[in-house]
């Protein structure tokens, strides 16, 4: 039995076969499930310009004060967790308390003094380098 029952032989028949031979039913998923299997990816810009180096992070849902920055000899730490879900949707609360940490590892990195800015997700980290 074809896609049209009065005519096997159709040509539009052998198209749709083509396509869709060995092809298995797609199943769908629950906006739970592409919450959980979600893979993390931070996109990080970096910066060099004179004597300073600069680090660009995305952390979306954080804010300032959830945000902690480490700059040490040969590294740089950025660390985020979520501490006041007040106007936060429920999906996110999960995802967010067990923040994120990032580690970057620069072996010629030699600093004098970073400052660090915070704002509508956008982490900016500038490094005065020796």
């Amino acid at each position: 039995m074809g896609f049209f029952d009065e005519d096997d032989n159709d040509p539009f028949e052998s198209i749709v076969r083509e396509f869709f031979e060995g092809t298995k039913p797609s199943r769908t998923s629950s906006s739970r499930d592409l919450i959980k299997s979600e893979k993390e990816e931070r996109i990080i810009d970096y910066i060099e310009e004179g004597n300073k180096v600069y680090f660009v992070f995305e952390l979306f849902g954080y804010s300032k004060k959830d945000i902690k920055v480490d700059v040490g000899k040969g590294f740089i730490e950025v660390e985020a967790k979520k501490k006041d879900f007040e106007g936060v949707q429920s999906y996110l609360i999960s995802k967010l308390s067990k923040g994120t940490k990032i580690k970057k590892n620069i072996s010629n990195l030699k600093f004098k003094d970073y400052n660090w800015a915070f704002n509508n997700g956008i982490l900016e980290v500038e490094i005065e380098t020796k």
